[in-house]
């Protein structure tokens, strides 16, 4: 062995394939030996291998990928004429959705991706299409429904009809997009108990959870929270619309838009500190 290994020049560190047999196929062998020992370079090449008696194993095969790929032997090849080939729709790919979500509805990159990857999609695309706005649908099924599930809401057991229903009731101005969370739990909570359409199940959420508050309503609220908190509003000015606004919504519990409630506390505000 030591006279053999001083015949090729290998040092103490080296590895010796020797290959047995004519020249063309021990030249095809020697170099599928090279490029396997390159491999290793790099880690252990993933493979199939087979049970020994002695209970090892040894290399069979490399394990499939994507480039096995081979044609069906038993099939007779279709041709495919240019009528044929130009009439084939391939379904658009979820990457190129996430860009046309972005160019068409607004949607930043990461919550178009999400919205396209997600199988919520279809709903989403239902909910586009019966005119709910694109942001409020994708955060509605993506961020707060999964927020719901994670605080133990049975969100799943919600129909899509009914999230739609619900839906096309904030935009109608039915209900208040802060109520969306609370109607969604009372929709889950009452799913067994509740018939009728989607609409009318949507309206009896409503109804208990976000009932209609008038504009002199709401008017009213604001007027007395910002006379109980007279001394704060007159030392932050302007900025206790922050912490106040908060307080508001909370009495309101979502039954009024927070873009009306900002407006009112604001004109309230200001007509106290003129």
């Amino acid at each position: 062995m030591a006279r053999l290994r001083e015949f090729v020049g290998a040092g103490d560190d080296d590895c010796v394939a020797i290959v047995a047999a004519s020249r063309e196929r021990a030249g095809c062998a020697a170099e599928q030996v090279m490029i396997r020992a390159d491999m290793a370079l790099a880690g252990v090449p993933e493979e199939t291998r087979k049970m020994l008696e002695e209970g090892s194993s040894a290399y069979m095969r490399p394990l499939p990928g994507a480039a096995r790929m081979y044609p069906e032997t038993d099939v007779f090849p279709i041709a495919l004429s240019g009528a044929l080939w130009e009439g084939i729709r391939v379904p658009e790919l979820l990457t190129d959705r996430a860009e046309r979500f972005v160019r068409e509805f607004g949607l930043d990159g990461a919550l178009a991706r999400q919205v396209a990857f997600s199988e919520r999609l279809p709903l989403f695309e239902r909910a586009v299409a019966a005119g709910v706005r694109p942001t409020l649908a994708a955060r509605t099924l993506l961020a707060t429904c999964r927020e719901l599930a994670r605080g133990g809401v049975a969100i799943d057991r919600v129909s899509e009809d009914d999230i739609l229903a619900l839906l096309s009731a904030v935009e109608a101005g039915r209900a208040a997009k802060e109520a969306i969370p609370d109607l969604l739990a009372e929709l889950a909570r009452t799913a067994d108990e509740s018939a009728g359409t989607p609409r009318e199940r949507v309206d009896a959420a409503i109804a208990k959870m976000a009932p209609a508050v008038s504009q002199a309503d709401v008017e009213s609220i604001v007027r007395r929270i910002v006379a109980e908190r007279e001394a704060f509003a007159r030392e932050k000015g302007m900025g206790a619309l922050g912490p106040l606004m908060g307080v508001v919504m909370q009495e309101l519990r979502g039954s009024v838009d927070g873009k009306v409630v900002s407006e009112t506390l604001r004109r309230e505000l200001k007509r106290l500190l003129s």
